[in-house]
């Protein structure tokens, strides 16, 4: 469904997105995955150790273990709200396609400072509707009608897809991103916007 959902380009996203994490990870330290699934952005990273996964479901724990085995990733079962994790505990902290699904957006954002090192990294990847008015429309089609429809035949599962469309269209705008992390006091360095912002990556230190 990704494959389908994006034509096949979230793979070069998170490829892009992963390299961007090497260039400011110092593998001596801690990196966090939030609502890491599966596993795919720890098995871009060329580290196997100090890495840390946390997700609520423990299937996708499961699929990572198989898809990471010569890794060493200590595994949690949480919420970003909630985090099991000490003070300034890690360098850089990452989230994939997860902040849309924060049950208390403001309240993970206060976790994820809490939890980073002073001079850490908090980057995240997140869908967003496109700033430029002539794909606006047709993008809006594509969520309303082929992503449900999508996930109805090839997933089987119609409902999940029209949640992921919706929580798409709801999503704030980046500079509402920005501003709501900068007050919790996140230094913004820069948006990276693909496809007029219908996919961000926001990189952001901890001051």
């Amino acid at each position: 469904m990704n494959d389908i959902m994006s034509f096949g380009v979230h793979r070069l996203w998170k490829k892009y997105y992963a390299d961007l994490i090497i260039s400011k990870f110092n593998p001596k330290k801690n990196i966090l995955d939030i609502a890491s699934g599966t596993g795919d952005i720890i098995n871009l990273l060329p580290f196997s150790e100090n890495l840390y996964a946390i997700d609520p479901i423990d299937h996708m724990h499961e699929i990572s273990k198989e898809k990471n085995p010569n890794k060493k990733i200590n595994y949690e079962i949480g919420y970003v709200e909630n985090l099991p994790y000490k003070n300034n505990f890690f360098q850089l902290i990452s989230c994939v396609y997860g902040v849309r699904n924060f049950q208390d957006r403001i309240k993970g954002f206060k976790e994820i400072y809490r939890c980073l090192k002073k001079n850490g990294y908090f980057f995240f990847m997140e869908f967003g509707m496109p700033k430029a008015k002539i794909i606006q429309k047709p993008y809006k089609f594509f969520l309303d009608y082929f992503l449900p429809i999508s996930g109805s035949v090839v997933a089987k599962d119609r409902h999940s897809y029209k949640y992921l469309g919706d929580s798409i269209k709801k999503f704030p705008s980046p500079n509402r991103v920005q501003k709501e992390l900068e007050y919790l006091g996140f230094f913004h360095i820069k948006t990276i916007d693909f496809i007029s912002g219908a996919n961000n990556i926001y990189i952001l230190q901890k001051k």
